[in-house]
């Protein structure tokens, strides 16, 4: 059995968001709100392009450039809401043709 959706909202979980995310290459939905995680959010969640969402929200910690999501072509739905960033929307974004919810 392959993990395809994971999703932490509304709870106590602290702590940094765990590059291991990366690994969970089989994911399909990713939600992670409403908690007390810190950015940045890290670099090798573009590993997960089986995505079709990714929910990240309400980071502390310090500011952060807008993660690299460009081969998550998949990707339908994306909402990076009060996570720090500090960096344009990415072109690519535009290019994302599945995407449906911004």
């Amino acid at each position: 059995m392959t993990l395809k959706s994971l999703v932490i909202e509304v709870n106590e979980v602290e702590g940094p968001l765990p590059p291991e995310l990366g690994n969970l290459r089989s994911l399909e939905r990713l939600h992670m709100q409403g908690t007390s995680m810190t950015g940045p959010i890290p670099s090798n969640i573009s590993f997960l392009v089986n995505l079709t969402e990714l929910r990240i929200s309400d980071l502390n910690g310090s500011s952060m450039p807008f993660p690299a999501l460009g081969d998550m072509t998949k990707m339908q739905k994306l909402v990076l809401r009060n996570c720090l960033i500090s960096d344009i929307i990415p072109q690519y974004i535009g290019t994302m043709t599945n995407l449906k919810s911004l």
